[in-house]
């Protein structure tokens, strides 16, 4: 078990972290996951990686969470900062952006910004996101597009920031 801990605790907290918005309710739910491998771990079938399989427990822990809580507006997005040195004029443009764009992204229904984390931000593949979510591939292919056109109409109606593809 230690082992698991070291290996996906720190993945699994940052997952709930931005689904829940909350540092404790995020380490809670991050040792349920692990509470629930411990009690239930022999049901794991191999059939995806440990990875995936914790993951979906997480995710279906913090819907269960999101339910009971009726908060709409969860998700923390992050963007990876360039490594680029940049004036400090620059710098504070690209915070002003970072801010608007992370503003309309918890505006997103959560059935747009999940996959747009999972994808963009997490690096699974669309046939893993659709497995997680218990979602054809279809369906998460149709959602990212349309989570992503949401925020092009959205953003481009703000001149001052810029789209990061």
């Amino acid at each position: 078990m230690e082992q698991l801990v070291e290996e996906y605790g720190e993945y699994l907290f940052h997952l709930s972290y931005l689904y829940m918005k909350d540092k404790q309710l995020a380490e809670e739910i991050t040792q349920d996951v692990f509470l629930t491998f411990a009690i239930k771990g022999d049901a794991f079938r191999h059939d995806a990686s440990l990875k995936t399989y914790l993951t979906r427990i997480l995710i279906n822990r913090c819907h269960d969470e999101l339910r009971k809580q009726k908060r709409r507006n969860v998700l923390q997005f992050l963007i990876p900062f360039w490594t680029n040195e940049k004036s400090a004029e620059q710098e504070v443009m690209r915070q002003q952006q970072f801010l608007s764009l992370k503003q309309e992204v918890m505006k997103l229904p959560i059935h747009y910004r999940e996959v747009i984390v999972l994808f963009y931000y997490e690096d699974f593949e669309v046939s893993e996101i659709a497995d997680l979510l218990h979602l054809s591939q279809n369906t998460v292919r149709t959602r990212l597009r349309r989570g992503k056109e949401l925020l092009k109409s959205k953003l481009s109606a703000q001149p001052e920031v810029f789209f990061f593809e």
